[in-house]
């Protein structure tokens, strides 16, 4: 039985002599490498702490100021026809336009440098769009039943990856149209896209008989061998040294249903016991009252293993529009939510990731070759080789990264007595879930982001924050995983609404250890709070205390569901919030940041509030630091009493509670947004 995380703490600190502490330990003593010059120093933010709000805008800090810089309809060319009009979209149209449900961000010069330089005039953006939600589409729409299979098929070709030049001129950023597709490097990536496999599932016989599906349903054109199913769940991801994307597709069973459970390629797929297994980790089928309207590539009843096709990592290259995007199956399928790189020691790559969901896992991938930084070109296939390793957190504040291979997870299966068997790194990468659990992975409270710090050479500096977001079911504390000082259930259970933080220092500072320790970075809560929990918008009591075993992890200002992170210059984490709100209602998501250096409680100030029922994610920062940006995703999916859009509009005839970013009574949009300070100076300062 795992300790208790109050006895964890107590061990760490006679393990290593009182120096353990919580939380966070120096970061000082890892922050320099032989690339890296001096170590950072802590350098706290200025800015006014920015008040709790419901308003539906961003709320930024005095001598701030936020502007919309491309939302959803949005032309990425002039050849995109008049002002945008959701109530008459189509497939083409959208494929010309700004998507749905902005996620992720990276920005990248235009022209391809290793290290990044600072000062940029002109950037590539890529986003993540992730999914669609019909309520937020189609105004004119009075009901459910009134969509058409035209409109599910323009919903679903919202969603994916736009890119797009970014230009800085006297008004700061702006998005630089191109005059067509194909004219430049502006783009969309959807689910009808043509993308190559690659890795040791690339010819899967899954992955093989799911392509059929999609190759004979869609007639787009591209190169030998490419399989027209695009991508889709688009959340997080992470940008390589090399200039490409990653991009880890997430929820992509809510595409798939059957209409007829007992058709008989659905039963012939159904006897193969693995295939049974890697639709329960799934979920899939789903039931869909409007699959009728999907297109027919994600019926499972005529394309049992269409859904195959998802939950990998996506290879883009912005400065390449005419190479085909490619699934890189080595790094595992999973429901991804990021894939952030960092340089090994010895100049391997490490892209580690997360499974957003509760009780999955944290993902390390090495590869086999080494980055060359003389040739971005021949850095771009290095993801199809190398071992791929799941985190096992240990009890003592110790850790191991397990390699996953063939070898390795039938040993695990056979002294466990199951049955399963993979019969190569294919059958390991594509049910990395199963394999996962046989391992003896730890099951984590939805690791979403998962990033490394790393150098201006993009070398790792040993320290990895895993984030995440939260398990609202009642669990027990357990390695990686604690519950806050408050009530708990029989066994010590408790829900973990709040979400947290955790640190991993990876051995001799190097990401391409196999062992590490782990420690609480911050617990997701209220540290002003004069009770152990808060009443919920239902009135049940949650648990938002940030303490444990009497020691706060965090002090300033409160914060619940953190999402994604990212660093600046001076190791300042800034992190967002995903339904913070169902934790404390008289806020809206936030933005937050925090010091990584220095001793705890870690102060927190909040950045940025936004808009009523959008979820903040996706921070980046401009090279030079004078400009932040963030996705707005979905404003107006709740409103500030927690009832949902569909609720809402369905069954209640309401319009969205929120008319971001327009204004007005002017239909909600998700958007990409610029935040810069009105002197023209660097962000934080």
């Amino acid at each position: 039985m795992s300790k208790h995380i109050n006895d964890l703490i107590a061990s760490r600190r006679a393990l290593l002599g009182g120096l353990a502490g919580l939380p966070l330990l120096n970061l000082a003593g890892c922050a320099t490498t032989p690339d890296a010059g001096a170590a950072p120093t802590a350098s706290p933010v200025t800015f006014t702490s920015v008040a709790a709000t419901n308003a539906d805008t961003v709320t930024a800090p005095p001598g701030y100021r936020w502007r919309k810089l491309i939302a959803w309809g949005d032309a990425l060319f002039d050849s995109a026809s008049g002002a945008f009009d959701p109530d008459t979209l189509t497939r083409a149209e959208q494929e010309q336009r700004w998507g749905q449900n902005n996620d992720m961000l990276a920005v990248f010069p235009a022209q391809y440098a290793f290290p990044t330089p600072r000062d940029q005039s002109r950037m590539l953006m890529c986003a993540n769009l992730e999914y669609f939600t019909p309520s937020l589409m189609f105004p004119g729409v009075a009901a459910p039943a009134e969509f058409t299979a035209a409109q599910v098929e323009a919903c679903i070709a919202s969603t994916g990856i736009g890119v797009v030049t970014l230009e800085r001129d006297g008004d700061g950023w702006r998005v630089v149209k191109d005059a067509a597709p194909g004219a430049g490097f502006n783009r969309r990536i959807t689910p009808f896209t043509p993308v190559v496999f690659s890795g040791p599932a690339a010819n899967h016989p899954w992955i093989r008989q799911g392509g059929e599906g999609y190759n004979s349903n869609e007639t787009s054109e591209g190169p030998a061998g490419s399989i027209r199913c695009g991508t889709y769940g688009n959340c997080a991801g992470g940008q390589t040294p090399w200039g490409t994307y990653l991009s880890a597709e997430e929820n992509f069973n809510y595409l798939f249903h059957a209409s007829d459970v007992d058709a008989p390629a659905l039963l012939q797929a159904r006897t193969d016991p693995a295939f049974i297994e890697n639709c329960r980790a799934y979920t899939v089928p789903m039931q869909n009252p409007a699959g009728h309207l999907m297109p027919r590539q994600y019926d499972m009843s005529t394309n049992p293993h269409g859904h195959t096709a998802y939950g990998w990592v996506l290879e883009v290259d912005p400065h390449d529009p005419h190479w085909a995007p490619r699934k890189r199956t080595a790094l595992g399928r999973r429901k991804g939510e990021c894939a952030t790189t960092a340089l090994t020691r010895n100049g391997q790559v490490a892209v580690y990731s997360g499974d957003d969901q509760a009780n999955q896992y944290v993902y390390k991938f090495i590869t086999r070759g080494r980055f060359n930084s003389a040739n971005r070109l021949a850095n771009r296939d290095l993801l199809d080789e190398g071992v791929l390793h799941v985190a096992r957190f240990e009890a003592d504040g110790t850790g191991h990264w397990l390699a996953m291979t063939p070898d390795t997870v039938n040993a695990a299966a056979r002294a466990a007595n199951d049955s399963a068997t993979f019969r190569d790194q294919g059958d390991v990468v594509i049910r990395a879930r199963e394999a996962a659990k046989l391992l003896g992975a730890t099951p984590m409270d939805r690791p979403e982001d998962v990033e490394a710090i790393i150098d201006r050479n993009w070398v790792g500096l040993g320290s990895v924050l895993v984030v995440c977001t939260n398990n609202r079911a009642p669990v027990a504390a357990h390695p990686g995983n604690p519950r806050r000082e408050g009530p708990t259930g029989e066994n010590g259970v408790q829900t973990n609404v709040a979400g947290h933080i955790v640190r991993i220092d990876e051995a001799g500072a190097d990401a391409g250890a196999t062992t590490f320790t782990w420690d609480v970075f911050a617990l997701g809560g209220d540290p002003n709070a004069t009770g152990l929990t808060t009443p919920s918008r239902s009135g049940a009591p949650l648990p938002i205390s940030t303490s444990i075993n009497g020691a706060s992890t965090v002090s300033g200002d409160r914060f619940a569901c953190p999402d994604n992170v990212c660093f600046d210059s001076r190791l300042n984490a800034w992190i967002t919030t995903d339904g913070s709100d169902g934790v404390f209602p008289d806020c809206n998501d936030v933005i937050v940041v925090t010091p990584t250096l220095g001793d705890g409680p870690r102060t927190v100030k909040r950045f940025l509030v936004g808009p009523i029922g959008a979820e903040i994610c996706g921070p980046t920062m401009a090279p030079d630091e004078r400009a932040f940006f963030a996705s707005i995703q979905h404003p107006g999916e709740n409103d500030v009493n927690g009832i949902e859009i569909d609720t809402l509009r369905w069954e209640r005839g309401q319009r969205p509670p929120s008319s971001f970013p327009d204004g007005g009574e002017s239909w909600p949009r998700s958007a990409v947004i610029v935040i810069t300070r009105e002197d023209g100076g660097r962000i934080g300062d």
